[in-house]
């Protein structure tokens, strides 16, 4: 039985208690104070926060004001432990995206992963917000620390970044904040050691006040920190400010501080509660950009066609350096239109891409004329391409243009050569035509009417259309020819017989030869038809004539052997008549002779008809290569297309097809010859040395020996003890 308590043992007790219980409610008052302070300091911070569990429903046990306003909702609507997803994200599809990837980035408890940057709140009939949040875990309890922040204001300072420098956009990437407490003397306390990757000190050596704040601002930026929180103090509290601190190691890092200053009841200051940003990779970025787009602006100003940027109302925001040479005239362009810069007009242009660019939202070209002074100078060629926006409405253009003032000179003279060409070619006596490798017309010249009476797009429509229209007894012929052509390179010939349109049959002489482009490739043959009809009437007439004439000479002939044997016979047998026999005999031969001697004068007479014509024929040849072909070689140098080449190659190829059945001898070979070896073979032919024919050509006397060499090698004298001048003369 125990000893029964005295009165001064229950008292001394009682006491004891009384104490234990007095320093229990001083325990509790102080965690209380404690737990206000806390609390204070977590409602006053410009970021959301909130402490709740994710298992997956989420519960929240605390959660400051700013928590459920950055999601856009309310406490009530967050009190559900289910509601939380429901609440938040109203797009279903997004909601299930953002709530299996938190889960899943929680779940696997790692920290850098709790970490989600711009997730969009949506609202129907309302902005999109953007907020960026991140999840502290709780050791040994399945609860989370959620942080969040508002970066709505960021991200709409990058759109309108973004737009103002039209194509670029600068991403910044968000990083965690540090939370801490600051004080009048610049001491600060921390609550987690996130301080010391920003700036390299233990986090003790702030919490115990070994360091203040101050003691790491880089002096130049101090005195402008200190004013913006004076002028916080003096206002709404708030303030947002940006400068560099230096860190242990001496490397400079850019701050944004983003706080809240608190007050006693009498308004004095009784700390600071906020978040520091390291913005030091922002700020980098920013200078970037700066870089680039001075990188940028003197490529826009090294481009040598003009550049010119206008907003969606045609006022002109930019020109390059060539635009402003050549408007210098008009100069300055700020606050002006571009039909009143560049045309001096007080309207907009009738033609307009520009307008037609904004309208449809494509690009737009147009040839406009460069005006200087009211005056049209020249030609441009005008694209206007449009400047989208986020929503791909067209907000401005950009004007490139080219001034095309030598080329459409160019190309207006290459239009009036093509036409004298198309007139020489299309006008043409003989029937011309240009064959493609695969054996259709390309070209049919307008006179094969005239010799066939079909017109040349029967021709083009029907690549076989001549063989159906050639005689029966030439068909083979022609097929025969026209395979041959196709396997061999070489200029041919053929005389065959057509069945015109109305039924007339006529003779066509066909001359062609292989077409190479300036590349050299193969491009075809090029086609000659000549009406040889009335040269073959004549041919036949003549043939007809001689062998008329020759029947009568031989009849006369027979008929004189027969007199002649008559009158030797009637000699025999009339003695007496012998004299008179005689004498007869006498006239008799002397009308033979006059007969042969009239033959051989017709022979003679025939003779030089046909050396008067291969003279005139060789004339003629001379004077083309001489007059005409060294102009059409003028011309292939300069710079023309493939079409004006084409015509220019008909053009040489006719004449070659003119002046192919005056060749003969020599002249077959010196068809071969370019113009200036003519040039060089006329003046080796007058007697002229190699170093005479250099002054008078004005060539060096190598260049003369080099034509010399390919003129043996052409006329077939090369390596040969020939005189090359006793050789040109012997065969003129």
């Amino acid at each position: 039985m125990s000893k029964k308590a005295t009165y001064e043992e229950l008292e001394q007790r009682v006491k004891e208690l009384e104490a234990k219980a007095t320093v229990s409610k001083l325990a509790e008052a102080a965690l209380k104070h404690r737990e206000a302070f806390i609390k204070s300091v977590m409602d006053n911070l410009p970021i959301g926060i909130a402490v709740n569990s994710v298992d997956p429903a989420v519960k929240f046990e605390y959660m400051n004001d700013n928590f459920p306003n950055y999601y856009r909702t309310t406490r009530e609507a967050l009190s559900d432990p289910d509601a939380f997803w429901d609440a938040v994200y109203e797009e279903p599809e997004f909601r299930e995206e953002i709530k299996k990837r938190v889960l899943d980035d929680c779940a696997s408890g790692d920290p850098e992963r709790m970490y989600w940057i711009d997730v969009p709140i949506t609202r129907k009939g309302s902005e999109t917000s953007f907020i960026t949040a991140k999840n502290i875990p709780i050791p040994d309890k399945q609860l989370m620390i959620s942080a969040v922040w508002d970066v709505t204001d960021r991200k709409q300072a990058e759109e309108r970044l973004r737009e103002s420098e039209e194509k670029y956009r600068l991403l910044v990437n968000n990083l965690p904040g540090v939370l801490y407490k600051g004080y009048k003397d610049w001491s600060v306390e921390f609550f987690d050691r996130k301080i010391e990757s920003l700036t390299g000190y233990d986090v003790n050596e702030f919490n115990a006040r070994k360091m203040k704040w101050s003691d790491i601002i880089v002096e130049k930026d101090f005195e402008a920190a200190r004013e913006h929180f004076i002028e916080a103090l003096k206002t709404d509290k708030s303030y947002l400010r940006e400068y560099r601190i230096r860190s242990k190691t001496g490397d400079i890092r850019w701050i944004q501080a983003r706080g809240h200053i608190v007050c006693d009841n009498k308004g004095d200051m009784e700390y600071v509660t906020g978040v520091f940003f390291d913005i030091t990779r922002h700020k980098k970025v920013v200078d970037e950009l700066r870089k680039s787009e001075r990188f940028l602006q003197n490529i826009f100003d090294a481009i040598q066609d003009g550049i010119s940027v206008l907003d969606k109302n045609l006022n002109i925001m930019r020109i390059n350096n060539t635009m402003v040479k050549w408007y210098a005239h008009a100069m300055p362009f700020k606050g002006k239109k571009c039909y009143e810069f560049y045309h001096g007009r007080t309207e907009r242009c009738e033609i307009c891409p520009s307008i037609r660019a904004l309208e449809k939202g494509s690009l737009q070209m147009d040839i406009v004329p460069l005006v200087e002074s009211g005056q049209s100078v020249g030609w441009l060629e005008l694209y206007s391409f449009p400047i989208l926006d986020a929503e791909g409405n067209p907000s401005g253009i950009v004007e490139y243009v080219r001034n095309i003032t030598e080329r459409m000179e160019a190309e207006q003279a290459l239009r009036d050569s093509e036409q004298r060409f198309r007139t020489v070619a299309d006008f043409t006596y003989d029937w011309e035509s240009w064959i493609a490798p695969d054996g259709t017309y390309k070209y049919v010249s307008p006179s094969c009417r005239r010799i066939s009476g079909y017109g040349a797009n029967e021709f083009l429509k029907d690549a076989k259309f001549l063989e159906k229209m050639v005689h029966p007894d030439d068909h083979k012929l022609l097929v025969r020819h026209l395979k041959d052509e196709i396997e061999s390179m070489d200029t041919q010939t053929i005389e065959f017989r057509i069945k015109t349109r109305n039924g007339d049959k006529r003779w066509v002489a066909h001359i062609c030869q292989p077409v190479y482009g300036d590349d050299g490739s193969f491009i075809g043959r090029r086609a000659s038809n000549r009406d040889i009809t009335e040269k073959k009437r004549g041919e036949t007439a003549l043939r007809k004539a001689h062998d008329e004439l020759e029947k009568r000479v031989e009849e006369r002939t027979a008929e004189l052997i027969k007199t002649n044997k008559e009158l030797r016979k009637e000699i025999s047998n009339r003695k007496k008549a012998e004299k008179a026999l005689k004498q007869k005999g006498m006239e008799l031969e002397a009308k033979t002779i006059g007969l042969e001697e009239a033959n051989t004068a017709l022979k003679v007479l025939l003779k030089q008809r046909e050396e008067d014509k291969i003279e005139l024929e060789e004339k003629v040849l001379f004077n083309v290569r001489e007059l005409v072909f060294p102009y059409l070689g003028k011309l292939k140098m300069k710079k023309l297309g493939e079409k004006q080449r084409a015509y220019i190659g008909i053009i040489e190829s006719n004449l070659n097809d003119i002046v192919s059945p005056f060749v003969h001898g020599l002249s077959s070979k010196l068809i071969k010859l370019s113009p200036t070896e003519l040039q060089v073979t006329n003046l080796i032919k007058q007697g002229n040395t190699t170093k005479e024919i250099a002054e008078i050509m004005n060539l060096a006397s190598s260049t003369i020996d080099f034509h010399r060499n390919n003129i043996r090698k052409k006329i077939g004298i090369k390596n040969k003890r020939i005189n090359l001048k006793t050789y040109l003369s012997s065969h003129s």
